[in-house]
């Protein structure tokens, strides 16, 4: 899902005022979860090592 058409719509609103619902509660991930959601071109060794690192109420899981 792209973020620019969202952001957009709730513009400089809360997304109560807005009408919206959250998606995910907002949390930070670690390390490895942000390099799986960042999109980047990661090998299959590689990313059987990151998801073992990933919490499992991950958003990337949930996907």
């Amino acid at each position: 899902m792209e973020c620019r058409p969202c952001n957009q719509r709730k513009s400089g609103r809360t997304p109560e005022q807005a009408r919206m619902q959250l998606m995910y509660a907002p949390y930070v991930p670690n390390k490895a979860e942000y390099l799986i959601l960042s999109n980047r071109n990661i090998l299959a060794d590689q990313m059987d090592f990151l998801a073992q690192h990933v919490n499992a109420n991950s958003r990337w899981k949930a996907a």
